[in-house]
């Protein structure tokens, strides 16, 4: 058995110390450093969070690798895997949870860890094995996991897609008496069963995944940028029971854009990556094989960032240059290069906050300190069925400190905790996020919020947003608090925008390091007029951006920012041009 252990070690030390990115993109750059810092955190020795099996870690590896090749000629009849097949697999099930779990028969003392990772995704341009690596996975998962009646399942819109991963896993078993032998596996035609445990392993396509007895333990959902609707993933989700040690695996390539789940999971991991969520998501592997948004389409030396297999797979290389040749000659083979071979998004909007410079204001704000000082408010109800928010500001001796009060209705908050792709519940738990009752929010709790406030800061002006606030704007004027309302548009947004960007890169601002504030930045998107004046753009943001709405109008009013205005000329923000 090779040392798996360290050559997945092996493997993120040199892609963090890749800080140039030549041969490694940006996001395996940040898994690799997550990874090994998430090692430091399992050999703490008081309150680590999970711990680090190096048997498991292993034994996943061994077992893939005695798996036979099933199509093309290969040098060895049996898979070896390549470093960053071997990094993935360490982290997904070499991290296991604290709390062990009674199974009697497992080890010596009837005591099994489960898996740290619910969740994976595996993201990679195409002809990179990642199929294959799917179906060992499940096989292990069904052979080597202790989960009695294991439903395992490769889902996919279409019969065909999900049989992909399924067929690859089935012709393993049948080329394998041993393997067969070993765990009692016997091969249908549509399933690959374990009499010992009652467990199977199946495909899965959209309508039959509605049929009653679904149970679902371990589920990879193959080429997941495809699925044109979130339906399948409700129906598994919803159909998912206790488990104790379950797995949704995402293996996929970029995609064109469409109302499917993509999008969500696509932009969790990589803010998840970049430290958005903090620890809040340690459930959730992500490793996305990408060229970086500067990298230039037709240079060589960037291809290998999205296609680690190159350095061993030469056909690889060759293929991709025929397919840029065209690709530079035809606008209609250019799209599909980018997805297919640098698995770069179809489309995407630049975020406008640099969250590094960003998470360096991450100073403490004690608000009893700020209470003798006169501040400055913004208020965004934009949504009844999501996130409001009130964000003051203060600026003493040349620093804007900021805290903010969120609410969202219970209703809201379950829908994104049963999605899994942003952590509001852990919000509320954490005190950042005030819970209301009911489908949409309760703005009785916000009123009497408010309230408080103004009884407890020296607050002289809150500038808010018309937008589903009338009603309550009208009864806090009614109770003399100084609100002012906000026109949303460039004209109004841009000083604010100029003033908070010119702070935060300046080490002017001090926020906390608020885990929602930053989740919201990171989902803004900046749009821009005929004059180059900037908004927020609620439509590109890849998400909620209530928060720093918020924020910004609160610094509008706290830098002196443009009184209230009259409402933009159509001809401002209009697309006509003369």
């Amino acid at each position: 058995m090779r040392d798996y252990v360290a050559i997945a070690k092996e493997y993120a030390t040199a892609a963090t110390k890749d800080r140039k990115g030549k041969e490694h993109g940006r996001l395996i750059r940040l898994a690799a450093r997550r990874f090994l810092d998430d090692l430091k955190r399992a050999r703490k020795k008081r309150a680590r969070p999970f711990i680090f099996d190096e048997w498991h870690a292993c034994d996943v590896c061994d077992f893939l690798e005695k798996l036979p090749h099933v199509e093309g000629k290969w040098d060895s009849p049996t898979i070896e895997l390549h470093p960053s097949h071997i990094f993935f697999l360490v982290q997904l099930f070499g991290f296991r949870r604290n709390e062990p779990i009674s199974m009697p028969g497992w080890g010596e003392d009837g005591k099994f860890h489960p898996r740290r990772f619910t969740s994976a995704l595996f993201a990679v341009a195409r002809k990179n094995a990642k199929s294959t690596l799917a179906s060992g996975i499940l096989l292990y998962c069904e052979c080597c996991e202790p989960e009695e009646g294991a439903q395992i399942i490769s889902a996919a819109t279409t019969f065909p897609q999900a049989s992909i991963i399924f067929n690859t896993a089935k012709r393993m078993v049948e080329k394998t008496p041993d393997l067969q032998e070993a765990f009692g596996l016997e091969v249908w035609a549509k399933a690959v069963t374990r009499f010992e445990t009652g467990s199977t392993l199946k495909p899965i396509h959209a309508k039959a995944s509605t049929q009653d007895g679904l149970n679902p333990s371990h589920t990879a959902l193959d080429e997941i940028h495809a699925h044109k609707t979130p339906d399948l993933l409700n129906v598994l989700t919803s159909a998912a029971g206790a488990r104790a040690n379950p797995l949704w695996l995402y293996t996929t390539t970029e995609g064109y854009v469409n109302a499917g789940p993509w999008a969500d999971i696509r932009q969790f991991a990589r803010k998840l990556l970049e430290g958005v969520f903090g620890h809040d998501a340690d459930h959730f592997l992500a490793v996305f094989y990408a060229v970086d948004p500067d990298d230039k389409d037709f240079d060589e030396a960037v291809w290998r960032k999205a296609n680690p297999l190159m350095d061993v797979n030469p056909h690889l290389m060759a293929a991709i240059r025929k397919e840029a040749v065209e690709a530079r000659q035809m606008p209609s083979k250019l799209a599909e290069f980018r997805i297919k071979r640098l698995n770069r998004q179809a489309s995407t909007a630049d975020g406008w906050v640099n969250l590094g410079k960003w998470k360096k204001c991450a100073g403490a704000v004690d608000l009893e300190w700020l209470a003798d000082y006169p501040c400055w408010g913004g208020l965004d109800l934009a949504s009844t069925t999501d996130i409001g928010a009130l964000r003051l500001v203060w600026l003493v001796d040349g620093v804007a400190y900021t805290h903010g009060w969120r609410w969202a209705p219970e209703a809201a908050v379950a829908f994104r905790t049963e999605r899994g792709t942003v952590p509001y519940a852990s919000w509320v738990e954490a005190g950042l996020l005030k819970q209301t009752d009911g489908d949409v929010t309760d703005y009785a709790v916000i009123e009497q919020d408010i309230l408080d406030l103004r009884d407890r800061f020296n607050i002289q002006e809150i500038a808010y947003d018309p937008w589903n606030a009338s009603d309550l704007v009208n009864r806090l004027v009614a109770e003399e608090v100084p609100m002012i309302q906000f026109i949303q548009g460039t004209k109004s947004y841009h000083p604010a925008m100029q003033a908070l960007e010119r702070a935060y890169i300046g080490k002017k601002l001090v926020h906390g390091g608020d885990p929602l504030l930053l989740w919201c930045a990171s989902n803004l998107v900046a749009r821009r007029d005929v004059n180059l004046n900037m908004a927020p753009d609620k439509k590109r943001s890849a998400d909620k951006i209530d928060d720093m709405a918020a924020l910004l109008m609160a610094i509008s009013r706290a830098t002196g920012g443009a009184e209230e205005e009259a409402p933009e000329s159509i001809y401002d923000t209009s697309d006509v041009t003369c």
